[in-house]
């Protein structure tokens, strides 16, 4: 006899009552929460952690390691299986503000979108994925598996209180089965992913001072010029044409692996490279076809963030500047680490002969994780799909970051990363999500729960 619960009871009520689903998440998207300046940050951690109280029956709490508080309850309904919920309720900031076409934090209609910062990236999910066990709750009385939630609101910041987060409370996280982060995962409509892995990232920012004030431009040729400094560098780690030249990290990768490859086809297809560009407004691509994949899924990276000096206003003022800041990550992928980079970096500026007049700070960063398509949580993950009629694509690592690596290689428990529902443009203007995705995401929680409980193989296998 199955495990598991009436999961399609649970879903008819949240397709029911699409219009609170709805309503709930706008809600949250109205309420600002931005990592970098701190706006709203407070108000959302507080407003989150009496929701959950209130709506669910945890305990919960705010804990602070420095920075902005982790949203950490328990809700042990006394079952088999526990379930840690992370996710992050901070977002970036919202400029430019003129690219908007409706406020980024009014969370408005515009025909299937809800148009909002932190819409994709991930207070939609987040809010989505409470109300499906808030749906678990109200029909079944109670939740068919315990939970943990670790709402974090840094994850824009690099994720600085995480590892102390983890540290300090090992032992209440270390049993969970598993962990489930929920975003929505259709870049091809119709078409989720189930993502295996994430890059790491490292965050530097380069300042280069060569004197108190701005010197007449006449004078450059005895000077050293700040932005001449920094842009040296930059033409040392990447070429137009060529790309990232990092030769300590590229040594030492090692993808993509066999598993790999014959996923390759799956993510081809549910990431379609014309669609995103066109989505950006992207006039051209460095590389096409597979080279692109190889590359941006599986190569590591440096990228240029930032890069100021000088003066670029109104008319002509010739000057030597004496400053420079720039600012650039790199994505790393297994084999590498956050220290082979900042070694590395280092070593390029000291052989330049440039240590002398930069200053190196690190502002964030940390590793990979990655997991085997073969662990029983992408096939738990692949059935809840199939409850829903659908037809999951499983992705072995994705370019951006994320803190995975706390669970997946300190707590040593896999992540499920995925979601139904399609949404676009994060950490830029007419951020977006689609109405339904609101309710997909809501349900599918539902449908993963059950598939968590039924499942009798050990879900903690890598």
């Amino acid at each position: 006899m199955s495990k598991g619960f009436d999961f399609r009871k649970v879903v008819e009520k949240i397709l029911s009552n699409k219009d609170y689903v709805v309503e709930e998440v706008r809600k949250l998207l109205r309420m600002p929460s931005v990592s970098g300046t701190g706006e709203g940050i407070e108000d959302v951690a507080g407003y989150l952690r009496d929701w959950i109280r209130d709506r669910l029956g945890a305990t919960t709490t705010l804990l602070r390691y420095g920075g902005h508080p982790i949203v950490y309850g328990r809700l042990d309904s006394g079952k088999d299986k526990t379930l840690i919920f992370y996710n992050m309720y901070d977002v970036q900031p919202t400029g430019p503000l003129e690219l908007w076409s409706s406020p980024p934090f009014e969370a408005r209609i515009v025909e299937d979108k809800i148009i909002a910062r932190g819409a994709t990236n991930t207070k939609g999910a987040l809010m989505s994925t409470l109300l499906g066990f808030e749906a678990m709750i109200n029909v079944l009385g109670e939740s068919p598996v315990n939970i943990i939630f670790a709402l974090e609101g840094e994850e824009e910041l690099g994720s600085p209180s995480m590892p102390k987060f983890v540290e300090d409370k090992k032992s209440e996280l270390k049993d969970a089965d598993t962990a489930l982060f929920t975003l929505p995962s259709e870049v091809e409509v119709g078409k989720p992913r189930i993502q295996l892995g994430n890059k790491g990232i490292v965050f530097i920012e380069l300042k280069c001072s060569t004197s108190k004030y701005e010197v007449h431009g006449s004078y450059s040729r005895g000077f050293y010029n700040p932005a001449v400094v920094l842009s040296k560098i930059v033409s040392e780690l990447i070429d137009p044409h060529f790309g990232p030249k990092i030769p300590w990290l590229e040594e030492k990768a090692v993808l993509p692996t066999p598993d790999d490859l014959m996923l390759l086809d799956q993510l081809i297809e549910c990431t379609p490279l014309d669609k995103m560009m066109a989505s950006h407004g992207i006039k051209s691509s460095r590389l096409r076809g597979r080279d692109w994949y190889h590359a941006v899924f599986f190569k590591p990276n440096v990228n240029v963030d930032g890069f100021s000096a000088g003066y670029v206003g109104p008319g002509t003022k010739t000057v030597l500047p004496n400053e420079a800041t720039l600012r650039i990550d790199f994505r790393i992928v297994p084999n590498i680490e956050p220290e082979d980079v900042i070694q590395g970096l280092k070593s390029l500026i000291e052989r330049l002969g440039l240590s002398d007049l930069v200053e190196v700070n690190v502002l964030d960063g940390y590793t990979w994780s990655k997991i085997s398509p073969r662990a029983p949580v992408v096939n738990v993950a692949k059935e809840a799909y199939a409850d829903m009629n659908m037809k999951p694509y499983i992705i072995p690592l994705i370019t951006g970051s994320a803190p995975m690596h706390l669970f997946t290689r300190i707590l040593k428990i896999p992540v499920i990363v995925t979601g139904p529902g399609h949404g676009e443009r994060a950490h830029a203007p007419n951020e977006f999500i689609t109405v339904d995705t609101t309710w997909k995401i809501a349900s599918y929680t539902v449908c993963l729960s059950n598939r968590i409980v039924e499942c009798e193989t050990d879900l903690r296998q890598l």
